[in-house]
């Protein structure tokens, strides 16, 4: 029988209860796939160590949003990486009502680029005119006479994808009296030039007043749509799938057990996409919409006076403010959310604490370090300056590879055992950090629990230092070949140390 999940974990980290995927007599088979502590989904029994959610690291602004078709409303941004250069789309808006005198314009799907992720250009690509002039980096300017509200393009890796449509999106149009139109589906053989796929909608069973993102499923074999829907008022997420990528079929709302928008919050953006490294865990970064009201706080905010203008425009624009949380599913429809705040709206500046601030773009990139000679890091994007100056900014944030969240011990020793699983490969892989006085040991024991002759806690060797790809080791030995198929537990002692991610690898 399995063991019961100890109490420190369901204290310290109540949304992330423990769900047994796996028979108890049936060993999880994960392969030579990465798995990572970003859930409890191998833990079995813990003592001593917890999952720590990691916050991402402050820095520079990426992009200015400061061109006469750009304005205050930047956002709904996607960034991906496609072989020698990174990509970014955005919606480019200058909002009424936020106190500027800045000439207000309609929506736009505007196009940046990098080679590193860190300094972005914006591609003069002579498509559509603005105030006389096509020299901008404008790729959609309407939907059939509509504003184009947002459009969030990807790669597509359906072997049946034809070249002239590599790059697909999604995007809503909205018309005369912001009047809802639906989804429109787009295609593209360069990611610059779009066409439609279809000459209307694809999907009209939701609000969609958001940035609605999908993409191509390799588990479900499916493309699947995550997007805007109202329960009761409160904004939530619904999910559908297409095979075509024209017709789709509602799967209803995404499943969030106890952990879904409490009183006060609601989910905004999704931002839900397979993890790069272990793409059967998806991870999503919904920004949370708080809006209080006038309170004895809300004028204490930044800039109080363009806090007023805006909500007399209407209350919300002074009001609400915004940050964004983490959340994991292994199947796509069932998630669990972070118990902490992922990424809060920080130090009391003028760029920040509005109402369309921190929404973190789709998705993370791995990017070059900035500073000595660190490894490479993951690189995410997100929103501020949202309708407090005539322009919006996207700033860059960082975090260490695989370090959403880690199993994190303090000083005093502890120890983690997952549940009995299979793997394939030769060597052991840890992804891990440690102080100087501290370190991982790891033992592989039977599917009952016994220590393995020659991978016990006595051979094992102390990793101690700081690596995204450690090799364990039991007395300078490094090969566990000889258990490849065979029902294993990991047991890891650990001590002032994380732990992100760990993989069997040939």
């Amino acid at each position: 029988m399995m063991k019961k999940i100890s109490l420190v974990l369901l204290t310290y980290f109540v949304f992330f209860a423990c769900v047994d995927f796996a028979s108890a007599d049936k060993p999880l088979d994960i392969g030579n796939r990465r798995e990572l502590f970003i859930d409890d989904y191998m833990i079995d029994t813990i003592k001593n160590v917890e999952l720590k959610l990691h916050e991402p690291v402050r820095r520079e602004v990426s992009i200015k949003w400061d061109k006469p078709w750009e304005g205050c409303g930047g956002g709904y941004t996607t960034v991906f990486h496609d072989g020698d250069k990174y990509r970014i789309y955005y919606h480019a808006w200058q909002i009424p009502g936020n106190g500027s005198n800045a000439p207000q314009h309609p929506l736009f799907i505007c196009h940046a680029e990098s080679k590193d992720g860190i300094n972005w250009t914006r591609p003069n690509l002579g498509l559509f005119e603005f105030n006389g002039t096509k020299d901008n980096n404008i790729v959609l300017k309407s939907i059939k006479g509509n504003d184009c509200h947002d459009m969030s393009p990807f790669v597509d890796t359906n072997p049946k994808a034809t070249a002239d449509a590599k790059y697909k999106a999604v995007g809503l149009a909205i018309g005369p009296g912001s009047k809802v139109t639906g989804l429109w589906a787009f295609k593209s053989p360069d990611g610059v030039h779009w066409s439609f796929m279809k000459d209307g909608p694809v999907y009209t069973q939701g609000a969609f007043d958001t940035q609605n993102i999908a993409f191509w499923s390799e588990k479900d074999d499916k493309y699947v749509l995550y997007y805007r829907v109202f329960v009761n008022g409160v904004r939530h997420i619904e999910r559908a799938f297409s095979k075509d990528f024209v017709n789709w079929q509602r799967d209803g709302l995404l499943d969030f057990g106890d952990g879904g928008p409490t009183i006060g919050e609601q989910f905004y953006v999704n931002q839900i996409k397979p993890y790069y490294r272990a793409p059967h865990i998806l991870i999503g970064f919904p920004a949370r919409y708080v809006d209080r009201g006038i309170t004895p706080s809300t004028y204490l905010l930044p800039e109080p006076e363009a806090r007023r203008k805006r909500a007399a425009h209407a209350l919300r624009y002074g009001t609400a403010v915004t940050d964004s949380i983490l959340i994991i599913s292994r199947d796509g429809k069932k998630f669990k959310r972070s118990d902490d705040v992922f990424l809060r709206p920080g130090l009391r500046t003028r760029y920040n604490w509005s109402y369309g601030d921190n929404y973190i773009a789709w998705h993370v990139v791995e990017t070059d370090p900035t500073e000595d000679d660190c490894t490479r890091e993951m690189s995410l994007y997100a929103t501020e300056a949202y309708f407090t100056e005539n322009y919006s900014r996207l700033r860059r944030y960082t975090m260490r590879i695989d370090g959403f969240m880690s199993a994190h011990a303090k000083h005093a020793q502890g120890e983690l055992v997952t549940k009995p699983f299979t793997f394939k490969g030769k060597r052991l892989s840890l992804n891990f950090a440690a102080s100087a006085a501290g370190f991982v040991k790891v033992e592989l024991q039977t599917a009952e629990g016994k220590p393995i002759a020659g991978f016990t806690q006595s051979d094992a060797d102390i990793m101690c230092g700081d690596s995204l790809d450690r090799t364990a080791s039991w007395k300078g030995k490094s090969d566990v070949g000889a258990l490849q198929g065979k029902p294993v537990r990991m047991r890891l002692v650990m001590r002032e140390s994380d732990v992100y991610s760990w993989k069997f690898e040939e």
